[in-house]
């Protein structure tokens, strides 16, 4: 039977007297065997993460774990309880800042404090994202251990070059395959995106040894090289031409993507158009949006650089 405990870390005290603490979950089965640290809610505004994680956890203690998990589910309470991407005691995005600081601001303290959890006592790691609170997502980062990131059934998987300072370069330098998931946002099709996050974790446990049975293959996915992220230089509202339920679909390169209008003169101040001559759809954004310059607009692959999984 899997046991399942809760504890608090501590991280550092506030000027206010409020302690910062991390919620950590660990999951113990009655076998020994790999070790799977999963976090979430690295940024604030991505939710939903937060939720797939919890029914994530939910299940795996249904089951008969081999092995351990060790949990993260909001991993800056900060900026969770704010709803924004970065802290808002210091303004800075914990995922660009790793390893941290144990003596440094909030959200350095915080990543010095997440890297001592993890390093060196788990073998894989799944860090869970979305699109936040205006953009919607489908995809997911491919792991060192390829196979790993295959199971988690994105239908696009990327390799490329990932940001630098992230929770998940850290993990990768000390030689921990970790797979970023981004799934969903904008709050738009919620139902769909955490069934397909909490399978596709679920498939990725039998897939490391975690939980027995069959691992279960996703058909069609194809491996993106050519990311590229469409950000408004001006900002507005942005009305867009493709909702959620679009994401992966193939575009003409000319289309327009979106526009962003004036809310207050109801000028057109920019037009956004897909890149590449065939251009796949990784994020975009519901009907209309507040935006500001340099957001996510959309993003987008090169059709041309996909290959079969």
């Amino acid at each position: 039977m899997t046991e399942h405990s809760f504890r608090t870390v501590p991280v550092t005290t506030l000027a206010n007297g409020h302690e910062v603490t991390l919620p950590v979950h660990t999951l113990t089965g009655d076998v020994g065997g790999p070790r799977l640290g999963v976090v979430s809610g690295i940024h604030g505004d991505e939710p939903l993460a937060v939720e797939t994680v919890r029914r994530f956890l939910t299940e795996l203690a249904r089951e008969d774990l081999i092995g351990s998990v060790l949990a993260v589910p909001v991993a800056n309470p900060y900026a969770h309880m704010a709803l924004t991407r970065g802290t808002p005691l210091d303004g800075e995005n914990l995922n660009r800042i790793f390893p941290g600081n144990a003596g440094g601001t909030l959200t350095a303290q915080i990543a010095a404090k997440l890297v001592e959890l993890f390093a060196g006592n788990v073998d894989y790691v799944i860090d869970f994202h979305s699109g936040g609170l205006t953009a919607c997502v489908d995809y997911a980062y491919l792991s060192q251990d390829e196979g790993m990131s295959r199971a988690y059934g994105a239908d696009l998987l990327y390799r490329g070059p990932g940001y630098v300072g992230t929770f998940t370069s850290i993990m990768q330098e000390a030689g921990v395959p970790a797979l970023v998931s981004e799934f969903g946002g904008a709050s738009a099709r919620i139902g769909h995106y955490l069934d397909k996050g909490v399978r596709g974790a679920l498939n990725v446990a039998r897939y490391l040894g975690f939980l027995k049975g069959e691992v279960i293959e996703t058909p069609g996915q194809r491996i993106i090289t050519d990311l590229r992220v469409l950000s408004p230089r001006t900002g507005g509202i942005m009305l867009s031409d493709f909702e959620p339920e679009r994401l992966g679909e193939q575009i003409p390169g000319g289309t327009v993507l979106g526009r962003v209008v004036s809310p207050y003169s109801f000028e057109e101040l920019e037009v956004i158009r897909a890149p590449f001559e065939s251009t796949l759809l990784v994020l975009t954004r519901p009907a209309y949006s507040n935006v500001a310059p340099g957001d996510y607009g959309f993003m987008v692959a090169d059709a041309a650089s996909a290959s079969p999984a």
